[in-house]
């Protein structure tokens, strides 16, 4: 009797031990951010809401206090009210679905830089993207223009622009002013230009119009001599000037100056406004890149 006694008792806590550990493996973090989000579908159906993730193989929507979901193999992308993008961000997205794992996502942020890489997880104020360097990095939501989870699906959601932008030889993020030509709007840190460059390559820029930093202040593209420069991103130029960086490297002067400069690394080449919140200002540099 003892040892059935025992036999069953074992049986009972084997049992209670194997429901324990099959809840926790169905217990995955929930994340409800604050940031409202738009679900564009491979379809271009859209939907928006605020955003929840369960870690598991949908994309939620909040709307109304109802959550709906949304299966991740039908999302094109999620759109934090950036707008439409220019052609020369959806040309980077992957033409297929069997691009190499740390390829298949891109990430835009709001100052211009796009990266490529794998979707980690979404938490309560940022998503985890695994990029191309092999990094796992924590971008806050209110830094991101897009998260593309479909190349293919992006493209076909925004074919528009890129049927539009077959005459555009320059390929570059702003409005394309004559042909070569590139559009650095004032009010964006950092403008793509569509141009890949080679370490030690030589590049001369040409550069018209005016940006205001300020009322009634407008300066060309060595910007204002007379701001204080403290914590530009390049401080031997003024404020508003014409600066350049390549992927997320170090920013470096441009100016008013047609030199060739040497590019200081290979990679995407950017062009920025050397100012340190560059979201409240106007007007636009037309760069023609001479290579």
């Amino acid at each position: 009797m003892r040892t059935i006694t025992r036999s069953l008792l074992l049986v009972a806590v084997l049992a209670a031990s194997t429901s324990t550990i099959d809840a926790a493996a169905q217990q995955r973090p929930t994340f409800v951010t604050h940031q409202q989000g738009t679900l564009v579908m491979k379809n271009a159906d859209r939907h928006s809401g605020t955003l929840v993730y369960h870690n598991d193989d949908n994309f939620n929507l909040l709307v109304n206090g109802q959550e709906q979901s949304y299966p991740i193999a039908d999302v094109a992308l999620i759109d934090f009210g950036a707008g439409t993008p220019s052609a020369a961000e959806v040309k980077q997205l992957p033409t297929s679905n069997d691009a190499p794992e740390l390829q298949r996502h891109m990430l835009v942020l709001r100052d211009g830089t796009v990266l490529h890489g794998k979707f980690y997880t979404i938490k309560e104020n940022a998503i985890t993207f695994d990029t191309q360097a092999g990094e796992r990095r924590d971008f806050d939501l209110s830094t991101i223009s897009r998260m593309y989870m479909s190349g293919p699906g992006g493209r076909q959601v925004f074919a528009a622009q890129l049927q539009s932008d077959q005459g555009d030889t320059a390929g570059n993020t702003g409005q394309s002013q004559s042909s070569g030509a590139i559009a650095v709007d004032g009010s964006r840190a950092w403008t793509d230009t569509g141009i890949t460059v080679r370490r030690g390559q030589r590049i001369g820029f040409s550069t018209t119009g005016e940006v205001s930093f300020r009322a009634n202040e407008r300066v060309g593209a060595d910007g204002s001599a007379t701001e204080n420069r403290q914590g530009l991103p390049v401080p031997e130029l003024g404020v508003g000037a014409l600066i350049g960086r390549i992927g997320t490297g170090a920013a470096f002067a441009i100016g008013s100056s047609s030199q060739l400069k040497t590019m200081p690394a290979a990679g995407r080449l950017y062009l920025g406004i050397n100012d340190t919140n560059a979201g409240d200002n106007a007007g636009t540099f037309t760069v023609t890149i001479v290579r």
